[in-house]
């Protein structure tokens, strides 16, 4: 009950903006700490949530900080470090001059 406790209050503060990737629909953050009766998987193994646009901030944005990503191994998201956060950033081109 503590960690759930832990989440939810966590849940408020903002997501480290080291974070890249997406949900890759694998389901493992929805069986923290047991599973939730709202998840669902498809016939391809997929997982999705029955209350998708409601769901808590907790479920909206895990993993919140890499110290919060318990489920790594499966999760599609991941932290970059402030080293290497510069080579994952976007590369934008100059505008072309109009004259």
């Amino acid at each position: 009950m503590l960690n759930k406790l832990k989440r939810f209050t966590t849940s408020l503060l903002p997501i480290d903006e080291n974070r890249r990737g997406d949900c890759n629909r694998c389901g493992a953050c929805c069986k923290l700490p047991y599973p939730c009766p709202f998840l669902r998987f498809d016939d391809q193994g997929l997982s999705s949530c029955a209350v998708y646009h409601v769901r808590p901030p907790s479920c909206r944005k895990y993993p919140r900080t890499a110290s919060e990503n318990l489920t790594q191994e499966q999760c599609g998201y991941y932290f970059v470090t402030a080293e290497n956060l510069d080579q994952t950033l976007p590369r934008l081109e100059p505008a072309a001059n109009p004259q």
